[in-house]
């Protein structure tokens, strides 16, 4: 059991320390698009090894009393699950923008040079965030389904290839090349938990007085999070925004008069 749980610890161990150090970066304005693309290759790649760090399906083992299928001791589930909404509490969503192996991906596939469809409002994904967290906790309690069976996202990281499973997640995989990250906004229920505790963060993405309110921060963000009175819930620190900033008056900070 011990042997067996080593593949996932290290996955556990890489989700933290990648996080923090990901965060620090960014308040230093050291992490540049290319290594923001190599922890993203990382991160996918680990998916695939160690199936792991993968919250959203421990959250369900939990839910489900599965403990035996965590791949680590059970308080140590517990604790990661809870960690890492502190961690968004206090950083925002770095875990979600490049560590998530089922959102790093994402992240990726929209990178391709196609005609991209953005919803322009913050209502529609935080109403199906909702309903698909409402959805996995009755679902799971009630009667011992587990949701996030039919987004195929064990079957896509253990490449089952003969599970219709596999091509559920393939085609939101091929679907985040025209809509960002379709899995993470609309359908991952720990994703909703993230989302609000990073609206109370304290280290956003934020404007500073230089700010020329040209407005090609909000036309570039892909979630609609650039606003200056933005809450930056379903902000993924992709840094779309500071890349575009002709006036340098973004920067990942604590609050405004200290950029």
């Amino acid at each position: 059991m011990i042997i067996e749980s080593i593949p996932k610890l290290v996955g556990m161990a890489y989700a933290v320390i990648a996080s923090v150090a990901i965060a620090f970066l960014l308040y230093r304005g050291k992490f540049s698009p290319r290594a923001g693309y190599v922890v993203l290759a990382v991160s996918t790649v680990i998916g695939f090894l160690a199936f792991a760090p993968m919250l959203p399906v421990q959250m369900q083992a939990l839910l489900l009393g599965n403990a035996d299928k965590l791949g680590v001791p059970l308080a140590m589930a517990i604790v990661v699950l809870l960690l890492f909404l502190a961690l968004a509490f206090v950083l925002g969503r770095t875990f979600c923008g490049y560590v998530c192996p089922i959102g790093a991906p994402q992240e990726l596939v929209y990178l391709l040079p196609v005609r991209k469809l953005r919803i322009k409002g913050k209502a529609i994904p935080l109403v199906f965030r909702l309903v698909s967290l409402l959805a996995l906790i009755i679902l799971a309690l009630v009667f011992s389904v587990g949701l996030l069976k039919y987004l195929g996202i064990r079957a896509f990281f253990h490449l089952e290839f003969s599970s219709a499973y596999f091509y559920v997640f393939l085609a939101l995989l091929v679907a985040s090349a025209f809509v960002y990250r379709p899995l993470c906004r609309f359908l991952c229920p720990y994703g909703a938990l993230l989302s609000l505790a990073s609206t109370r963060g304290l280290l956003k993405l934020r404007r500073n007085d230089d700010c020329t309110y040209c407005g090609e921060c909000e036309d570039v963000c892909p979630t609609n999070e650039a606003g200056e009175t933005d809450l930056k819930q379903e902000c993924y620190m992709c840094s779309r925004c500071k890349d575009v900033c002709p006036a340098d008056a973004i920067h990942y900070s604590k609050k405004r008069s200290e950029v």
